[in-house]
């Protein structure tokens, strides 16, 4: 190798990125197994999806300050728990669960649980491919579309770092958070908190399935890896539809093939997907695939690795 050449995508995202870098190094220092894995997920991402990936790092340390070691180790936990996922899948045809009972009484009603749980999902947002991949597409294609200024629902907000997106990138006034629990909504807030984007930010605790027409709609309503956890997805999106402005837009990330500790629905083809979405009452505008590793769709379809679908629609 010739004098400063550099050797791989993992020391050239270090060299090149330097906050992307610093959170690869973290996750290397806990698990050095994992670079490889790290490496092919650099590969197939493109220089302006390795921007995306920086900036996104950099929010992603910012809401791990001073505990970037222990969501590192979260992180790899995560990991195991979705191998025996993967692994049951494999046997069974079918995820583990296929009510909100189910997951309630072993997934969520177990705090500790649920806090590695989240803590590892906020470190795959940048380390996934696919996840990263459909944050992207989210800043290229949604922004393209949504008017600044507008208004912004999020169904279930997590980490808010598409909240975020919205209020920094997007241009978007103003955002509102819907969750069944006031413990997430916390969570969310804090988030937006610390990345210094709470001031146009309000939180609600709602149902979605109880959702009622009428008060000022919304520009765009996000649901971001929800619809998997429903038992009625369907239902949940005819109940938003009323609430989506003239000109407005619905957002959906939504797994194929993607077993985890709490998904419900199981989707095998993006076809799949976006007749979720027309059922629900809408019309498909726009949708990509995000693979894992970034391989090709083809194959991941006949290996049935996840795939992330995301889907920009409006009301039909």
């Amino acid at each position: 190798m010739a004098s400063g050449e550099i050797a791989n995508p993992f020391d050239a995202a270090a060299a090149r990125y330097p906050a992307l870098g610093r959170l690869l190094q973290t996750v290397v220092d806990v698990w050095p197994e994992h670079r490889s894995f790290l490496e092919k997920s650099l590969e197939p991402r493109t220089e302006a999806v390795m921007r995306t990936s920086d900036r996104m790092a950099a929010a992603v340390l910012e809401l791990t300050a001073g505990s970037e070691r222990a969501h590192a180790e979260n992180y790899r936990w995560l990991c195991d728990q979705i191998r025996e996922e993967e692994l049951n899948f494999a046997r069974t045809d079918r995820y583990r669960y296929s009510t909100f009972a189910e997951t309630n009484a072993n997934v969520y009603s177990n705090a500790d649980f649920m806090h590695r749980y989240m803590d590892g999902l906020l470190y795959s947002h940048v380390l996934w491919f696919m996840h990263l991949s459909s944050l992207h597409f989210f800043t290229q294609r949604v922004g393209a579309r949504v008017k600044d200024g507008g208004r912004v629902l999020e169904v279930g907000s997590g980490h808010g770092l598409l909240l975020y997106l919205c209020l920094s990138e997007l241009k978007m006034a103003e955002a509102t958070a819907w969750d069944l629990s006031q413990v997430s909504l916390d969570q969310t807030k804090a988030a937006l908190h610390r990345l210094g984007a709470l001031d146009r930010a309000r939180f609600v605790v709602q149902d979605m399935h109880k959702a009622e027409p009428g008060g000022e709609p919304f520009d765009l309503i996000i649901l971001s890896h929800l619809l998997e956890h429903l038992e009625d997805p369907v239902d949940a999106l005819k109940r938003l539809k009323p609430l989506v402005a003239k000109r407005g837009y619905l957002y959906v990330n939504v797994p194929l093939n993607a077993p985890m500790p709490d998904h419900l629905i199981l989707l095998s083809t993006p076809a799949e997907a976006e007749q979720l979405i027309v059922d629900g009452g809408f019309r498909v505008l726009e949708s990509s695939s995000h693979t894992t590793q970034g391989v090709t769709l083809s194959r991941a379809l006949k290996q049935r690795t996840a795939v992330t679908c995301s889907i920009i629609a409006e009301p039909a």
